[in-house]
């Protein structure tokens, strides 16, 4: 059985849901006296005024052309999830006057609104009003089956136009100013709970744009990381038009491929410095001291990371982040073994590709190391425990 097919079985939406639960423990000491308490309360208090709209879709199809009304991208560009035939049923939704779920908006200057929720269903309705797609896997109106929206009668297509789509808008207010508390990640998380599914990492895509952002979903797309996690590669014009194998696959579609990358960063600066809180903290806190990363900073990122991952592969092969007894990949001796390789890159590894190999099986042979390596432990101590076992493992 090939490495891709044993990866490709093992990663599933309940594998990625209990990733996300495990980087919410906490780590390190997050007691405060209750001054700090009281004073933390007085600071973030926001005021959240809520509106709500309704939309035509002939509304929309002119609207949607300006992005300074109702701006689809880039801070809140979600990867595309929606394949053609569900862009068609949720034209046949509308065709059945069945009511669609709402947009969130959040306006941030009168008259101008950014895309919380609701990205794809407005796209799809753009894309289908500008006939870029013909219907297809339609329950009830088989007949429209490849037909676009030219294509149908004009009765139809009065009659769509006329259709609508609600919208919530959300406005904040806040009584800090020093730019130091995001308004809109504390909307993003409050409404996640509430039911709009995005998650952990979609929400950091969203609130932290800019040249990390960026990187991070190019480094996803390399070559030598979609070999390793076993994603499609990369094809032309995939942000418009995205293959179905890549959109099936669950590491993209959730975007957790991302955040591999941002552990490697977030990791890192923790064996380096000093943090406390949940691991999904040291996610958030990378990225918002990267926001204004520069070009010259980025191409040392970028080059690091590379360099680590492709040093690990070509000693350890492409299965290193397999459990021998499982064959189910883990991101915690992905984690340790390239973090591990970037704190000192320019050292060789200490041993020949096969040595390295033999090491690396005998330490998760061995229950002791193996818990270091591959625990559930997020804690400090834990993390650098790993780091540290790994670091042996490479350069001793």
């Amino acid at each position: 059985m090939s490495t891709s097919t044993l990866q490709s079985q093992t990663i599933s939406e309940e594998i990625i849901s209990e990733w996300i639960e495990a980087d919410e423990e906490p780590i390190g000491n997050v007691t405060a006296t209750p001054d700090e308490l009281a004073e933390k309360y007085a600071q973030i208090q926001l005021r959240v005024v809520r509106s709500t709209m309704d939309f035509t879709l002939h509304h929309l199809k002119t609207s949607l052309n300006d992005s300074t009304y109702i701006n689809l991208a880039p801070g809140y560009q979600r990867r595309a999830r929606w394949d053609r035939k569900k862009k068609s049923q949720l034209i046949e939704s509308f065709l059945l006057n069945i009511p669609v779920p709402p947009l969130f908006l959040y306006e941030n200057d009168y008259n101008q609104y950014e895309v919380m929720d609701g990205r794809q269903r407005l796209e799809t309705i753009s894309e289908f009003l500008d006939n870029g797609f013909k219907l297809s896997g339609l329950e009830f109106w088989p007949e429209l089956t490849g037909k676009s929206f030219k294509d149908l009668p004009l009765s139809i297509q009065r009659g769509l136009l006329r259709r609508t789509i609600g919208a919530v808008v959300l406005l904040a207010e806040t009584a800090r100013g020093d730019g130091d508390f995001d308004i809109r990640m504390v909307l993003f998380r409050r409404l996640n709970t509430g039911g709009i599914k995005l998650n952990p990492q979609e929400l950091l895509n969203a609130a932290y744009p800019g040249k990390f952002n960026e990187l991070i979903k190019r480094l996803a797309r390399h070559k030598l990381f979609t070999d390793l996690w076993d994603i499609p590669a990369k094809t032309q014009n995939e942000e418009n038009d995205p293959p179905p194998e890549l959109l099936q696959n669950m590491l993209y579609q959730s975007m957790m491929d991302c955040e591999l990358v941002l552990r490697f960063y977030a990791i890192r600066a923790t064996i380096l410095g000093h943090v406390k809180g949940s691991l999904r903290n040291i996610l958030d806190s990378t990225m918002k001291a990267n926001k204004g990363l520069l070009q010259f900073d980025e191409a040392q990122l970028e080059s690091l990371y590379l360099e680590s991952l492709s040093k690990i592969t070509s000693s350890l092969g492409p299965r290193f982040l397999l459990l021998p007894n499982t064959q189910r990949p883990s991101r915690a001796l992905y984690d340790a073994l390239t973090v591990a390789a970037s704190l000192t890159p320019n050292k060789p590894f200490s041993q020949a590709p096969d040595v390295l190999k033999t090491r690396l099986a005998d330490a998760l042979a061995d229950k002791d190391s193996y818990e270091i390596l591959v625990g559930r432990g997020n804690t400090v101590d834990a993390i650098k425990a790993r780091v540290s076992l790994a670091s042996s493992i490479l350069f001793n």
